[in-house]
């Protein structure tokens, strides 16, 4: 079965007639709206209380199964901001059900294991009106990266006199092309916390941490808060220095963030982001670093850098003096940034350490996938939550 998800606002059918075309069997066609795909919030449910379920009841949900079953999937998407917009992000956040929490590693790099025996193909189409030649390769690797994670062959429809397919292959993300600027101490600094979550949640406890550091030379801003999107929207025109700090969220930023990303002007000033992740290695956010460095560009502002913490899952499991180690340097960059105008150097480069995991690192997690130690932080909640014999469950 092939399976074509039209994501877009304008869903004519020309171009689904098009891709008809390349095949010799019909296409099932699932039109999602705008409402039809509820963001992810990060509850974890689909792991944890539901296995391979998602707690959301909405039309995505309902399409789970077209996806599972198919042998290839095809996703027409809108760009929004030089990347692909909320709701082709929220199509991709809330794939995250037809994976398990637990982690093996692929070439130094921490992957979610398969939940099903193999996944669909994935064709990825979007209008590159508008865009420039570096934001649409920014666009092609990130799709790229996320099929690899997501163990799918990768594909781009291209429309050059008639249709083509193309394979995506694997480019080094153009981590740090951009310098990181330097400007004059800041006032007070603005930041936009990218959490899905409502509350407890990890980014929530290290800005709690930053403003205590900080008190009033900082203001956090929660985007989960959406009544308040039109105030900060109007607000950004005119504040000299923000942030986006958020969790790495399906090798990118949430969807909620990405729709705020969409509302924003050009406007003067500068911009910095700061990514936390559950995965370790540092490599994993460079595909969304180099994303942040063309945003910069096309909203007129000055980039002053992305700092990149890895291996934060777990943060609050942690005895209170481990946690407050593990979030003092996430801490300390964001206030070195406050009162000297620019991120440390070479605090960042410890930051971001290890940008990939070395053989020792893979013995070691090997050695403790064997006494059970590394999933004994899932096992032990499936097991509270009376879903641990359920964990290998496809439910599609």
């Amino acid at each position: 079965m092939k399976t074509l998800f039209d994501l877009r606002a304008k869903q004519d059918g020309e171009l689904i007639e098009a891709i008809q075309n390349l095949y010799d069997e019909p296409l099932k066609v699932v039109r999602l709206g705008d409402r039809s795909i509820t963001a992810c919030i990060g509850c974890w449910n689909c792991w944890l209380k539901t296995p391979g379920r998602c707690v959301m009841k909405d039309q995505m949900a309902e399409s789970y199964p077209d996806y599972v079953n198919s042998d290839t999937v095809i996703l027409l998407m809108d760009i929004a901001q030089g990347f692909i917009n909320h709701q082709a992000k929220a199509f991709l956040d809330r794939t995250i059900p037809h994976y398990h929490p637990y982690i093996e590693i692929v070439d130094g790099e921490c992957h979610h294991v398969a939940r099903y025996k193999c996944y669909p193909d994935m064709i990825f189409y979007y209008d590159t009106e508008g865009i420039t030649n570096q934001e649409e390769q920014v666009i092609e690797d990130y799709l790229y990266r996320t099929a690899y994670h997501f163990q799918s062959k990768a594909y781009r429809i291209l429309i050059d006199g008639s249709l083509q397919l193309r394979s995506l292959e694997s480019r080094k993300a153009k981590s740090q092309v951009m310098a990181f600027a330097s400007i004059e101490p800041m006032e007070k600094l603005v930041i936009y916390n990218g959490s899905p979550r409502r509350r407890g949640s990890n980014s929530a406890l290290i800005l709690q941490k930053t403003v205590e550091a900080l008190c009033d030379r900082v203001e956090v801003r929660d985007l989960k808060e959406v009544d308040k999107w039109e105030e900060w929207m109007e607000a950004f025109k005119s504040e000299k220095h923000v942030m986006f700090f958020m969790p790495l969220y399906v090798h990118a930023m949430p969807s909620h963030v990405m729709a705020f990303i969409e509302k924003l002007q050009v406007s003067q000033g500068s911009i910095s982001f700061f990514v936390q992740s559950g995965f370790p290695e540092s490599s994993q956010s460079h595909y969304l670093e180099a994303y942040f460095e063309q945003l910069a560009l096309r909203l007129g502002r000055t980039y002053i850098g992305t700092a990149i913490k890895g291996g934060v899952e777990g943060l609050q499991v942690r005895p209170a003096k481990s946690q407050e180690k593990m979030m003092e340097p996430m801490v300390k960059a964001i206030v070195n940034l406050v009162y000297e105008g620019s991120f440390n150097p070479a605090n960042i480069r410890q930051l971001a350490k290890p940008i990939r995991l070395g053989i020792g690192t893979k013995i070691l997690f090997k050695l403790l996938i064997k006494i059970g130690l590394i999933n004994f932080f899932w096992d032990q909640q499936l097991k509270e939550n009376h879903a641990y014999e359920k964990r290998f469950e496809r439910p599609y």
